[in-house]
């Protein structure tokens, strides 16, 4: 017998009793403990006493029991059980999994065609023959974040980064060639992405993170000290937020993000996510590299023409890994959509760790049009591509007057990050500026992992400059369902109402100072992101004002859906800033995006994008409208997106010599 470790964390055991009865979560009774084999383990089962019960399952150094409160009142019954969720043992078709119940019953978890299911069982004689392929559960329905889609596995995996190799083997060896495996997120996605009825990869403990002097020597001998001292391995299911701590302990951050940090790098950089330093592409540009594991188990490390690694000293250091440096591959692989293989881990680019300074001004749809037009907005946002954000830091920004300049009032002329929030039902408008700012250690110290407001009074006696506008970023922390609900009752009893409270809430946005740690100031807040929501976006060309003739397009697209159909976009448009992109399935060309926001119970969010989309095709053309794979999209009306993209050829190339059987195939082939 050994001790537990930090890997045997408890399964959750749900009972019902009777078909009347609610479900409920059996309590745990003991820490879990582990045996060295079976007859160890049921030995010990032998010893408990009560109406307890027991769940034995292998584990892939030996074999765990965890035991459960049972009933006061009866002895649980193993056929009262919920399996969903459950652990299977290592083998997926042959679970190595019993529980023992209140009876003093022993069952197993079998699988069927279909399903699994529990089935009475003598105890086993020895230790089972099939050997441990990869952390596996019972599948349960998954639903996103957004609650549009719900989706069921056949099979549920939860691969470590050394397991995801011989699992993805194992669903080629094992099952038919039409079960297609996709690679989970942090399900914070909208459109159907990460959706399979096959073989789901949950990304939990797909986590790893490296500095590159930590890593096996194989990466090029000439690269730069600045460089090398600024690439980090991350695992696919690593988190933003956890990356954004990993990174600062380590003098390091993200140089850009978007405004949310609950998703995985295995789902923000296949997707196309971006934040809005007009500088900088998406998210993915700061891929370095891929470890990508294809559906005959293979590793491939992607990496451009003449990439970090020496291809010599892989061969001899990691001879297991196949490395292609090749452009269009490289190109191909940063946003990929799932559909090549599943992402292992990357090497990214990331920067010095460095504080920012956000400001939040009013404007209006008439003053912002007149301040862009004619390109202006290369002069006004932007910051010199050749500084790294911590040698900005140093440079404080002319800040405008709003009149001689050329620029927004109390605005930093050309800011690192710019964006514009809008009411497509109002002129309102909430200009947001981000930009680097020098922080002394002292002040730092006070400074968190995550943006200040959930802690009402701690907020109130930080100073104002290092925190958002106290009381409304505090209600939203603390009471974001009830805020959800309010608004969705609201709207629903007095749609004519909308307007008005989203300009009400965007009020609350304005702001003169708030410096943090970088990351913190990139993200919109806890409360913000958690409350239900929904999203699409769309992307136009910057070119030619084309951004702002599309503005007009969409305000009159929420003008004629509100005659029709006497209901209201429910939350703002966001316009954000994004260079184009070396990506083959993103825009080659700097672009606008816009992302419409509504609240997560508008049933007519899709139908109300469909008239967006469909306006914005018949002004700007059928080619300079593109979308973020990760949020909502038209499946309906607009097919054979890929025609959009001039790299898409040899995207879908390199798709299909990276996965010849279609083992990765997802909902992306009906839309490209």
């Amino acid at each position: 017998m050994s001790q537990p470790t930090a890997a045997d964390a408890q399964p959750t055991l749900r009972w019902k009793p009777n078909a009347i009865a609610k479900v409920k979560e059996l309590g745990t009774a003991t820490a879990s403990t582990n045996f060295v084999d079976i007859q160890e383990a049921f030995h010990a089962v032998d010893q408990r006493r009560g109406k307890n019960v027991i769940l034995l399952t292998r584990s892939s150094v030996g074999w765990t029991i965890f035991e459960y409160v049972g009933s006061s009142a009866c002895k649980v019954n193993f056929h009262e059980l919920q399996i969903n969720g459950l652990p299977l043992g290592g083998d997926p078709l042959s679970p190595q999994t019993y529980i023992i119940d209140g009876k003093d019953r022993v069952s197993r978890i079998v699988h069927d065609e279909n399903a699994y299911r529990l089935q009475e069982s003598p105890r086993p004689a020895a230790e089972p023959t099939p050997a441990w392929v990869v952390d596996a559960v019972v599948p349960e329905a998954e639903t996103n974040h957004g609650k549009n889609l719900t989706w069921l596995p056949h099979f549920t995996f939860r691969p470590s980064p050394a397991e995801l190799p011989a699992a993805i083997k194992w669903v080629s060896d094992k099952l038919p060639i039409g079960t297609t495996i996709r690679a989970g997120g942090s399900k914070h996605s909208w459109s159907p992405v990460a959706t399979t009825s096959g073989v789901y990869i949950e990304p939990s403990r797909m986590k790893l993170s490296r500095l590159l002097a930590d890593e096996p020597r194989v990466y090029r001998a000439d690269l730069p000290t600045d460089v090398r001292s600024n690439l980090v391995r991350a695992g696919s299911g690593n988190t933003v937020k956890e990356m954004n701590r990993w990174l600062w302990e380590n003098g390091l951050a993200f140089p850009y993000l978007g405004g949310y940090d609950g998703q995985t790098l295995g789902g923000v950089f296949p997707t196309g996510t971006h934040g809005s330093v007009f500088t900088r592409g998406p998210l993915a540009e700061m891929i370095k590299s891929t470890d990508l594991v294809l559906a005959s188990g293979e590793t491939v490390r992607i990496e451009p023409k003449g990439g970090i690694t020496d291809p010599k000293a892989l061969g001899k250091e990691l001879p297991n890994i196949r490395l292609i440096q090749d452009d269009s591959y490289y190109r191909a692989a940063l946003i990929n959509v799932g559909a090549m293989g599943v992402v292992h881990s990357y090497i990214l680019e990331v920067t010095p760790r460095f504080h920012m300074n956000e400001i939040r001004t009013a404007s209006t749809i008439t003053e912002v049009k007149d301040k862009l037009r004619d390109g202006k907005v290369y002069a006004l946002s932007g910051a010199a591509p050749d500084l790294k954000p911590i040698e900005m830091e140093s440079i404080p920004p002319m800040i405008s007057n709003g009149t001689s300049d050329g620029g927004f009032k109390d605005q930093p002329l050309k800011p690192y990050h710019l964006e514009f929030l809008t009411n497509p039902h109002s002129d309102k408008v909430v200009i947001t500026s981000r930009h680097p700012t020098f922080v002394a250690i002292t002040a730092d110290k006070e400074m968190e992992f995550t943006p200040p407001g959930r802690d009402l009074i701690k907020t109130i006696h930080l100073s104002p400059r290092f925190t958002r506008p106290a009381f409304p970023t505090w209600f939203q922390e603390n009471f974001n369902n009830l805020l959800s609900w309010g608004l969705d009752a609201i709207i629903k009893l007095f749609p004519g109402l909308t307007p008005g409270l989203i300009d009400s809430a965007m009020d609350t946005l304005i702001d003169d100072a708030y410096t943090d740690r970088s990351f913190n100031v990139f993200n919109v807040g806890d409360g913000t992101n958690a409350i239900p929501a929904l999203a699409g976006t769309m992307y136009v060309p910057v070119s030619k004002d084309q951004y702002l003739v599309a503005l007009d397009t969409i305000r009159e697209a929420a003008r004629e859906y509100v005659t029709a159909h006497k209901r209201y976009e429910t939350g703002m448009v966001s316009l954000r800033f994004v260079k184009g992109s070396i990506a083959l399935l993103s825009p080659n060309e700097d672009y606008c995006s816009f992302e419409f926001i509504f609240t997560g119970s508008t049933a007519y969010a899709q139908d109300m994008l469909n008239q967006y989309e469909a306006a914005l095709r018949l002004k700007l053309g059928e080619g300079k409208v593109w979308v973020h794979w990760g949020q909502l999209i038209d499946t309906t009306k607009v097919k054979e997106r890929g025609a959009q993209y001039i790299g898409f050829n040899k995207w879908a190339e390199v798709k299909t010599e990276l996965d010849p059987q279609g083992r990765f195939a997802g909902w992306e082939t009906t839309v490209l």
